[in-house]
């Protein structure tokens, strides 16, 4: 397993202290939940330079802007603060997050992919259904996924709900966002564990970092 993906190693459990500010637990859980992913690759990452960075929302909200079809750039602000808000009550990095997206969509809202996927996560019309049921929002098909906020919040808790079914390894739920939880289940059980589409992933993760780390000189 290390061998295939070492920066999906998994890292100690995540224990948070509930005392604190909104906005220093969303750091907690954005370090606990990068920590996660990169296992022993951590200390040593361009990650870990930033666990106390305070404008990590600024720097959100200027990505997003950049990146979104000039039709969309008016709702930055709102879809950047969507990702931030999904990403803390879940507990995942918010460049996890972005990073999914970018591979995903590109930032595109209205992308549609090969096998019916829909919007900035990319997610099937089934999929987004089954997600609303759980999360019991309203569900208006395509039009829902469309949406880019309504898309975050069903994909960010669609890869919530994997990352708890396959135990926090991240190898394993990023693949079973890409090609579902059965395929990815049948294909451990067969001692292949899929690592392309994490590895695509994790390249955009780092990327992100890479990026904020240039505009302040921490490279």
């Amino acid at each position: 397993m290390k061998t295939l993906f070492t920066l999906l190693i998994l890292s100690s459990g995540m224990t948070f202290a509930s005392t604190l500010p909104t906005r220093e637990i969303a750091s907690v859980r954005r370090v606990e939940h990068a920590r996660e992913l990169m296992g022993a690759s951590y200390k040593k990452s361009i990650v870990s330079r930033f666990e106390t960075r305070k404008d990590i929302e600024k720097n959100i909200h200027e990505v997003v802007k950049k990146r979104l079809p000039n039709s969309f750039k008016y709702r930055a602000y709102t879809i950047a603060k969507t990702i931030i808000e999904e990403s803390a009550k879940n507990s995942l990095d918010p460049y996890f997050v972005m990073a999914v997206i970018s591979g995903e969509s590109s930032f595109n809202p209205l992308a549609v992919g090969p096998v019916g996927e829909i919007g900035m996560m990319q997610i099937r019309p089934t999929t987004g259904q089954w997600m609303s049921d759980i999360l019991k929002t309203k569900f208006h098909g395509e039009r829902t996924l469309r949406d880019p906020v309504a898309n975050i919040k069903l994909g960010v808790a669609y890869l919530s709900w994997l990352r708890n079914k396959f135990e926090g390894h991240g190898q394993l739920y990023l693949a079973a966002y890409n090609m579902g939880p059965k395929s990815v289940k049948n294909a451990v059980s067969r001692n292949v564990y899929p690592k392309d589409y994490p590895i695509h992933v994790m390249k955009r993760y780092i990327a992100f970092y890479k990026d904020m780390g240039k505009k302040t000189g921490r490279l």
